[in-house]
């Protein structure tokens, strides 16, 4: 019985997981630092979502090939300042069931 509650309670939190801050950020004028920031894998929305999980990046590797190439296209759309299409991919990153290579 506590497996199932812990299991739905976990479902639930992953739900509601939204990643705020780079939402913010995208939603203000970007500029050099924001870029500067998506650079970084631990610092882009995907490692918000990292912290999230309460997990450490050991390497690139460790993600899922989903999160890597969202990753990716996070950071191209920071470089041109694109805000809609930073908005679009941080909702995929927030719906990916795993960024984690070997979880499913």
């Amino acid at each position: 019985m506590v497996r199932v509650f812990y299991s739905q309670k976990t479902e639930d939190l992953i739900e509601k997981m939204t990643l705020t801050n780079w939402r913010k950020n995208v939603q203000e004028e970007l500029g050099k630092e924001h870029q500067d920031l998506s650079d970084n894998w631990k610092m882009c929305a995907i490692g918000e979502r990292i912290k999230i999980e309460g997990r450490e990046l050991e390497s690139i590797k460790d993600l899922s090939p989903e999160a890597i190439r969202l990753g990716y296209e996070f950071s191209v759309a920071m470089q041109e300042r694109n805000n809609e299409k930073a908005l679009e991919i941080i909702t995929k990153i927030e719906q990916l069931s795993t960024i984690w290579r070997n979880e499913s």
